[in-house]
């Protein structure tokens, strides 16, 4: 995508509405504007119904149904009441610690610090993705909550949910995973996995900013603590008057990938190789990390010798990028995902993550190359 002079290359930051969804949102002002929850009328009723009809477009993506919806004010909204559910587990039972990535976003370690629960961080493997071995080593009947980021947001490594799910099964703790940046990196189905809870996040899907999800795995509903109790909606999971048109437009963007994810992935893959490949052949940069098993837009770059803030700075307007998560973006602090990988000060200093997305294109790709090219020759 590129707006007026910029080329957009920060699509794990936020994706792009698509048109679809933009005008199932305009239907849905115009006609489902009654609240949800006036159960005595007609207006009321078609309002209730579409948000059950979103409920299914969304839990269809991860194999689950309608009532494993809840929908939040966004990701991390969900995420502080995964760990809410946690300090209710802790107090009824001698599971008082609580086991988090490392590398987990920034809502979640903050959440956690915040829990008053003991908070212990699972180192991450060589690919940059939560270590089950090293998981293995750390779960106990003291673990209340494992809490996992899927694909991670900055290096874009896939975790090996498989594996992290059987051994909290083993242990019969509860395991948490966010899954907001996952959608456009694989097929999830959440009942095979027998995950319990998950973080989902509309705008990092082609959706609306403002709305998100936390759904629940066989088993879990019930355990789930609201941040906003309200006037007990959502079966009082999830208090408020719920926003019909950005539910609906949720739904409808979960429907789009759930339709064309594999095909759209493999496409997107081949963008993002090119832009790799050519920036090494250039001798330009290197690629943070391997291409395995990694969400395929995802292009963490190492521009040695040169501080990534400065090298955006000097891209500007031309290219949009980021030094590291938009959560963090402007601290002057390095990458804290790129620490836990074992990289000093000065190494994670020079990393950019460039994303691309559903409206990248190959003609992006080599005018982005251009602009780098000449900014590094120049700097």
């Amino acid at each position: 995508m590129q707006v007026g002079e910029t080329i957009y290359l920060d699509y794990q930051a936020s994706t792009p509405v698509d048109e679809r969804v933009l005008k199932v949102m305009q239907e849905a002002s115009a006609t489902l504007f009654a609240n949800p929850h006036a159960a005595d009328h007609a207006l009321g009723w078609h309002a209730a119904a579409a948000i059950e009809k979103a409920a299914s477009q969304v839990a269809n993506l991860f194999d689950l149904q309608g009532d494993d919806v809840i929908f939040t004010s966004g990701a991390s909204e969900a995420n502080a009441m995964v760990f809410r559910t946690a300090q209710a587990i802790a107090e009824r039972s001698q599971r008082t610690k609580v086991l988090v990535g490392v590398a987990d976003h920034g809502s979640i370690l903050n959440e956690a610090e915040s829990s008053g629960l003991e908070v212990q961080y699972i180192a991450l493997d060589k690919r940059g993705a939560p270590d089950p071995e090293f998981l293995k080593t750390m779960l106990s009947d003291a673990t209340a909550l494992v809490s996992i980021i899927g694909v991670n947001n900055e290096n874009g490594a896939i975790a090996d949910l498989g594996a992290i799910s059987d051994l909290c099964k083993s242990h019969g703790v509860l395991l948490h995973v966010d899954l907001s940046q996952a959608p456009l990196a694989m097929d999830i189905d959440l009942l095979e996995l027998e995950i319990g809870l998950a973080t989902i996040s509309a705008h990092k899907l082609y959706g609306p900013k403002g709305v998100g999800a936390l759904l629940t795995g066989p088993g879990a509903s019930e355990m789930v603590k609201p941040v906003v109790v309200g006037a007990g909606q959502q079966g009082g999971r999830r208090g408020g008057t719920m926003p019909t048109e950005l539910i609906v437009g949720f739904g409808e963007a979960c429907r789009i990938v759930g339709e064309a994810g594999q095909t759209e992935r493999e496409s997107l893959a081949a963008i993002r190789d090119l832009f790799v490949r050519k920036l090494e052949e250039k001798q330009l940069a290197t690629l943070v990390g391997s291409l395995e098993y990694r969400h395929p837009g995802n292009a963490l770059m190492r521009f040695q010798g040169r501080d990534a803030s400065d090298l955006l700075a000097r891209l500007q307007p031309q290219i949009a990028a980021s030094t590291q998560s938009a959560c963090s973006s402007g601290s002057i602090e390095p990458s804290h995902v790129l620490q836990a990988m074992g990289f000093d000060h000065q190494m994670a200093s020079e990393c950019i993550r460039f994303s691309f997305g559903r409206f990248s294109t190959v003609q992006q790709v080599s005018a982005a190359i251009g602009v780098l090219s000449a900014t590094l020759e120049l700097a």
